[in-house]
């Protein structure tokens, strides 16, 4: 009896070893993805500040190039090839001003790299935006942010089967100190929806999900999500405060 009972106490003993080994191991491995997420995140908006400032660049030129050759047309001879090649210049200015969303230079960037995204891949994307600065949160958290809030709406598509219909509509506005986002993607049919994705583990599996989360608290925000498996529709709502929690 008395061997049994310290077999016992040992087994007892290795199991919570054991299992406080796993748990490490999982939260290194959690910490390394985070990380490297985090790192590719860095690499995604630096990105994004080069395209704001390439366009900012290129769409002044444009416009002064456009102002010199009128004052060129008035004071000059007014050539039909002029006239044709500042039409030209014109035209290209106008196609530029009308990929804006809004003049949130950093959110209107994010928005068209998700629009190509899912132009490539033949996902209707409806965005409404209230044209507005989003002041308030950290740049590099609004990328994070609506990055992964987009980009798992855009993979739940790739999930559907060839005989549905693809479809994402988002939509973000202020209300008073508080942003209010609003993300809605249709899901298959009758399957019993779940927040896993394609990605293994190894390809940060679950970590954009906890990048959300953590970005809402940070903010001192809600979220809410409802599921509609009958007809096949995922809607998710975020409420932040434009401000960070002081705990943080």
């Amino acid at each position: 009896m008395f061997i049994w009972f310290i077999s016992l106490i040992i087994w007892i003993f290795g199991f919570l070893i054991i299992s406080r080994i796993i748990k490490i191991q999982k939260m290194k491995l959690e910490n390394q993805l985070m990380q490297s997420y985090m790192a590719s995140m860095e690499i995604f908006y630096d990105g994004i500040q080069n395209q704001i400032e390439a366009t900012r660049r290129y769409r002044h030129d444009l416009a002064n190039h456009i102002q010199t050759l009128e004052a060129c047309l008035v004071l000059y001879s007014d050539t039909e090839e002029m006239r044709e090649y500042m039409d030209n210049l014109k035209d290209r200015y106008h196609t530029l001003k009308n990929q804006e969303f809004l003049r949130d230079e950093l959110v209107n960037s994010i928005l068209l790299i998700k629009q190509e995204q899912c132009q490539e891949k033949g996902i209707p994307l409806s965005v409404d935006v209230e044209d507005t600065f989003y002041s308030g949160l950290r740049e590099v958290d609004t990328v994070a942010l609506l990055h992964n809030l987009l980009d798992n709406a855009i993979e739940a598509q790739d999930r559907l089967s060839p005989e549905e219909t693809p479809g994402i509509w988002f939509s973000m506005k202020t209300d008073d100190d508080r942003i209010r986002i609003y993300l809605k993607n249709c899901i298959s049919k009758g399957t019993p929806f779940s927040f896993k994705t394609k990605k293994s583990q190894k390809d940060q599996h679950g970590i954009g999900t906890k990048i959300i989360q953590t970005l809402v608290e940070k903010y001192n925000g809600t979220i809410a999500f409802s599921i509609d498996e009958t007809n096949g529709t995922f809607e998710e709502t975020i409420m932040l405060c434009r401000k960070e929690s002081i705990s943080r």
